[in-house]
């Protein structure tokens, strides 16, 4: 986990939140945790697989960790 002090944070604000982290940062005022800033929704690895049966029908299917074993479906 990064921590950022307060100041620092008010000077590279954009750019913190534009490289925002998975773990998220946490800001910190004279040494003390003040706020924790994580990404809503981080990103998920993977590609889209489909059902074998229903391939070309429907809507997208779960995304695939690896797409090695498509067994292993991400919800």
């Amino acid at each position: 986990m990064h921590a950022l002090g307060i100041t620092e944070f008010r000077r590279r604000c954009l750019s913190v939140l534009e490289n925002l982290p998975e773990e998220g940062v946490t800001i910190t005022k004279r040494g003390q945790p003040l706020a924790h800033i994580a990404p809503v929704n981080p990103p998920r690895k993977g590609q889209r697989v489909r059902l074998p049966l229903l391939k070309g029908k429907g809507r997208r299917g779960p995304l695939c960790p690896n797409t090695g074993t498509p067994h292993e479906l991400v919800i």
